[in-house]
């Protein structure tokens, strides 16, 4: 018997739903606390500061049931006044338990963090430099700068419309996730706002989607 698609709303709504919480009871207890899915480019557009750092230390206060890292800044990609004055002891706090969606940092490790604050947890972008690919690398540098204008949508049902000024994203779409940075296409609003959107086609990219990358 040939399925049929039923294309009433609350049918497609619930079917969204049900995608979405397969994808959460993927993720382990601790990444399920609070974590929705952010896309490295989104990360970076909405920071205050974008920088690498390597771990020096770890300290517990037992008092207020945290953790702070000492940081000592390699690359500064991205830093406004507010962050710059916030950094300079250069420490991240973190709450010291995983059910608080505490980050567990390794000492001498280098991490990409793009955030709005010294305080990041496991929703934060914090992210072990050397298992970032050469293309989120870049991005981070500079090139997500540019896609800044365009909003990147997470898209759990695969059928999702696409709006203005932006993309679609599958998170667990490795091309787009890993290879890939939303700027705009020709054209714009009243506002300035970008009218379209696109994943750029870059040559990493189109290997992704190409099946080609070694």
């Amino acid at each position: 018997m040939a399925f049929k698609w039923n294309s009433n709303p609350y049918c497609l709504m619930s079917l969204t739903l049900l995608v979405t919480l397969g994808f959460m009871l993927q993720l382990t207890p601790t990444e399920a606390c609070s974590c929705f899915p952010e896309h490295a480019q989104s990360a970076y557009c909405e920071a205050d500061y974008v920088i690498v750092a390597q771990i020096v230390r770890k300290s517990k206060l037992k008092s207020n049931g945290v953790n702070v890292y000492k940081i000592n800044i390699k690359k500064e990609y991205k830093m406004n006044p507010r962050a710059q004055k916030l950094l300079k002891h250069g420490k991240l706090i973190t709450p010291a338990s995983d059910s608080m969606c505490g980050l567990q940092l390794e000492v001498n490790q280098l991490y990409a963090i793009a955030a709005q604050d010294i305080h990041v947890g496991l929703c934060s972008f914090v992210r072990k430099y050397s298992e970032m690919t050469i293309v989120e690398k870049r991005g981070l540098a500079g090139i997500y700068r540019k896609g800044c204008p365009c909003n990147i949508k997470p898209c759990f049902s695969g059928n999702c419309n696409v709006t203005l000024g932006s993309c679609n994203w599958t998170p667990w779409e490795t091309c787009e996730s890993e290879y890939g940075s939303c700027i705009p296409a020709r054209g714009t609003l009243l506002d300035g706002s970008p009218a379209k959107c696109h994943w750029r086609r870059s040559p990493m990219y189109q290997k992704c989607k190409n099946g080609t990358l070694d």
